[in-house]
Order: structure tokens, then sequence, then C-alpha cells
């Protein structure tokens, strides 16, 4: 009998198992889109029952964006010393996203013009971070007298996240570095009347 001090610890075992669901639900959303992606699906994909799976996640929509949000990069704060650098540097976490993480999001973006719960966590905790990130960004730089404090600052930051959706639904990808330094220098800068220094 092992004694407490040799005894392995559970944790790594149930982290193990939460990546194996997670990854399996990132698979059906690839191979069979948000109606194919079910409770049963996943379980028998990421071999367990589908009561480990109600452990963590009370309903499908809770499984399906924790999948998403787990193959994104989560938001960062920027502090270039410029608003245009740290508009580009936020800006970017729409870019340069891998092909399967781009898949994986397109698959929820698809689904959500049909299901409303869907949609509302999905807005909240997927596309809500990286846009307040971007908020901040604006705010930051009013406060520092760069940018008027008159400006409609939801708005503007939703410029970025906006052609970032769009280009994953329709073109099956992510923005690219280019597409970002443009959308910043000649859509969001200018909506700022900011110099971007």
């Amino acid at each position: 009998m092992a004694s407490l001090a040799t005894r392995p610890s559970g944790r790594p075992r149930v982290e193990e198992l939460e990546g194996r669901i997670l990854e399996a639900t990132q698979d059906l959303l690839i191979e069979a889109g948000y109606g194919g992606t079910t409770i049963a699906a996943v379980a028998e994909r990421a071999h367990c029952g589908k009561s480990a799976i109600y452990r963590r996640w009370e309903t499908k929509v809770d499984l399906v964006v924790a999948a998403v949000r787990a193959s994104q990069v989560p938001p960062e704060l920027p502090d270039t010393g410029t608003l245009r650098g740290d508009l580009f540097a936020a800006a970017m976490h729409f870019a340069g996203a891998d092909g399967r993480s781009g898949r994986v999001l397109a698959s929820l973006l698809t689904a959500i013009g049909t299901d409303a719960e869907l949609y509302e966590a999905a807005y909240r905790d997927v596309g809500q971070p990286p846009l307040q990130a971007l908020v901040a960004v604006i705010e930051r730089w009013i406060e520092r007298g760069v940018v008027s404090p008159t400006v409609r600052v939801g708005l503007i930051a939703g410029i970025v996240p906006t052609a970032a959706f769009g280009s994953v639904v329709l073109r099956r990808q992510s923005l690219d570095e280019r597409a970002v330094r443009e959308l910043v220098d000649f859509v969001v800068l200018p909506a700022l009347d900011a110099p971007g220094v």
C-alpha cells in the first residue's frame, strides 16, 4: 500500500482527461459541425463516460465554448509605448491562428446564428476578451490625451474583430499580419483621428 508521500496525485490524470475531452470536441466541430458534436460522440471519442463530461460542463454549449477557447491564444493587453503599436499588438490576437483553431472557430461562428444560447456564450467567452483588450488600449490613449474622449470606443474597437470573424466564416482563414496592419493604419487610426504615436 502506497504511503501518502509516494501516492501519485490525481490532478494530472484529471487534466489529461479534460484535454482529451476538449480535443475530441474540437475534432468533432471540424468534422461534423456544431450539430454533429453531441455529448455522446465526444464521450466515445474521448474514451470516457458522458457523466465525466457533465461533471465539468453542464451543457453542450458550455463544452463547445470551452473547446473553442482552448484552441485560441488568450488575449493580452500590450503596452508598447505607442497607440499604433498597442493597437497592432492587440489586433494581432486575430491573426496567425493555425488552421486547426481557425476551423474550430469557423464551426462555432457558423452555428451561432441558429442558437441564441450558443451566441450569448460565444460572444461573452470567445468574442469579448480580445475586444475588451482593444477597448482598453483605446481608453488608455484617451487618458493620455492622444485620442479624443468623444470617439465611439466600442464601435471602433469592434472593427478588427468584425473583419476577423468575417474572414474566418467566409474564407475559412484568419487574418494575416498584413491585413491587421492595414486595418490598423487605414481604418482604425483614421477612425480615431489620432496620429498613432
